[in-house]
């Protein structure tokens, strides 16, 4: 044993084990490798390792000519391998580990399509699974809108398909099965002042930067931005932050509007595109519309705890579910369905006896 001699202090000799120094030390190096290294051990094996059998789930891109794709992040998540983090007070907390992949879609042949697999089982020691992927759409040549316009945000998808938020936060919506999404979008340029000059060119469309799915059962997922290049909508960021002071924005039909919002009025966009009242183009004011065109689907879908008896659902021309929604149906013994539509755009239960209708309207 190593002893180190100390000088005297107040009559009294001090020694220190030195061997307990290191033992500190071993300590203090594994409560840094834990910060640092933010998993269960600094020796376990994080990499990803998939079982060549792994099932894949696709991700295809139906590209618009203008635009390009943007790099996949694909995250993993590990219940075996934990991320492990103190707290202010010392406190020690754990959460799944997660590891972070990058991926091109890529083109298939001369088509207009792009596509990545994924695997769902990342495999390896951690056991990973696939948690959630991010993914979107961008202009190829912004300077065509200016010299020194560069590209900004819009057109981005978010698909989780575990149970945990995703890097951007929880879903916005909830499918069951294979996931299609088709989005209308307009070009949209920026000016701004404030915080340094830039121009840009966004996607304006329904909802923020990303739309958030939540898709447990995919296994195909497919996303078709529709641009509408002839209506371009351009903003301009006031120069000086004051009450009162606006971004204004200039639409397609040469509106100017600063009524203290940040984004387009994506209605008012497909309102001048499609010549329909704005009323016509949300399931929740559809009622208000005075060129209404719902329609009811033509599968009856029976009601598991009423035998013999099925519903219907009503929808708009896009498909979306039209709830409180007034209709008449007429079946072939005459007999007359009349009410609104439930939340989810369901008629009341029906007679299995009433088909086929003879008269469906909507007063």
């Amino acid at each position: 044993m190593d002893w180190v001699k100390l000088p005297k202090r107040n009559s009294t000799i001090a020694f220190i084990d030195t061997r307990r120094g290191i033992a500190m030390l071993y300590r203090m190096s594994l409560v840094l490798c834990a910060l640092f290294f933010g998993l269960s051990g600094c020796r376990q094996d994080y990499s990803l390792s998939p079982p060549a059998d792994s099932e894949k789930i696709t991700i295809m891109v139906k590209l618009p000519k203008e635009l390009k794709t943007e790099t996949v992040w694909v995250m993993y998540r590990s219940a075996t391998c934990k991320r492990i983090s103190l707290g202010a007070s010392g406190q020690r907390t754990e959460r799944d580990g997660y590891h972070s992949v990058y991926k091109e879609l890529e083109r298939q042949g001369q088509s207009d399509i792009y596509q990545v697999e994924l695997p769902k089982d990342g495999g390896g020691a951690c056991r990973w699974h696939l948690a959630n992927a991010t993914f979107g759409v961008v202009y190829a040549d912004p300077t065509r809108f200016g010299e020194y316009v560069t590209a900004g945000a819009g057109g981005g998808v978010i698909v989780i398909f575990d149970y945990n938020n995703s890097p951007r936060g929880g879903p916005d919506f909830k499918v069951d099965g294979d996931l299609t999404i088709k989005r209308d979008y307009y070009p949209w340029v920026k000016e701004a002042f404030l915080g340094g000059y830039h121009k840009r060119i966004s996607l304006a469309g329904e909802g923020g930067i990303y739309l958030k799915y939540q898709a447990l059962k995919a296994r195909t997922v497919y996303f078709e931005p529709i641009l509408h290049s002839a209506f371009t909508v351009f903003s301009t960021q006031p120069k000086e932050k004051k009450e009162g002071n606006h971004t204004a924005f200039t639409y397609p039909d040469g509106t100017v509007v600063a009524d203290g919002r940040s984004q387009p009025d994506f209605l008012k966009l497909q309102s001048l595109r499609t010549g329909r009242a704005g009323d016509c183009l949300s399931p929740w004011t559809y009622h208000k519309c005075p060129d209404r065109r719902p329609q009811l689907l033509p599968e009856w879908l029976p009601v598991p705890d009423k035998p013999g008896f099925g519903q219907y659902l009503i929808v708009d021309e896009w498909g979306n579910k039209l709830p409180t929604y007034d209709y008449r149906l007429v079946g072939k013994d005459g007999r007359i369905n009349k009410w609104k539509t439930d939340a989810k755009g369901l008629t009341l239960p029906v007679p299995e006896s009433m088909h086929p209708l003879r008269e469906v309207e909507f007063p």
